[in-house]
């Protein structure tokens, strides 16, 4: 579950997603991710729900899902491989299903990622606040397990602050 935050930026965009893969992680080193998340760009407060697809040789693909998404409001939001066709996933969202999206070689491939990032052009940087809540992974036995183990990647001005095994916030200043 994401909260959309308090985002504040006169350029670029503050977002926060999970997913799979990433830059370099598909086949012959090449990006390839599947994400759902919400985003806000330049100084507007309203959030975008999107999805955003790179697969081998194309750009990375954005899809916006829903707008006016308004800080404070929580979504619930997922990336799943479907469990009777490997390396084929779909994007699960308020706004309904997308896919199926086949990528190749990600079964069993792939760790789960959970980020807040912020882009802006030039020196100012965006400020945000999101807060994940309730992380879990599906296994292949059908049911869901809280997320237990978590490596943390937190750039200078970036705060992380965990609220058990499957929580926590991100914020910039």
């Amino acid at each position: 579950m994401l909260d959309e935050p308090a985002a504040f930026g006169a350029s670029g965009h503050v977002a926060a997603w999970v997913g799979v893969g990433g830059p370099g992680l598909g086949p012959h080193g090449e990006d390839e991710w599947l994400q759902v998340g919400l985003a806000t760009f330049g100084d507007s407060h309203d959030g975008r729900l999107y999805y955003e697809l790179a697969r081998p040789d194309q750009a990375p693909q954005y899809t916006e899902l829903a707008s006016g998404i308004r800080p404070g409001q929580r979504l619930r939001v997922a990336v799943l491989e479907l469990p009777f066709a490997p390396d084929t996933w779909i994007v699960v969202s308020p706004a309904g299903i997308a896919g199926p999206f086949y990528l190749p070689r990600s079964h069993l491939a792939w760790e789960p990622i959970a980020t807040a990032e912020s882009y802006a052009a030039g020196t100012r940087c965006n400020r945000y606040a999101y807060h994940f809540g309730g992380l879990q992974l599906a296994k292949g036995d059908g049911r869901w397990h809280t997320m237990r183990r978590a490596s943390t990647l937190e750039d200078p001005g970036w705060r992380l602050r965990r609220h058990g095994a499957s929580s926590f916030s991100a914020t910039a200043d």
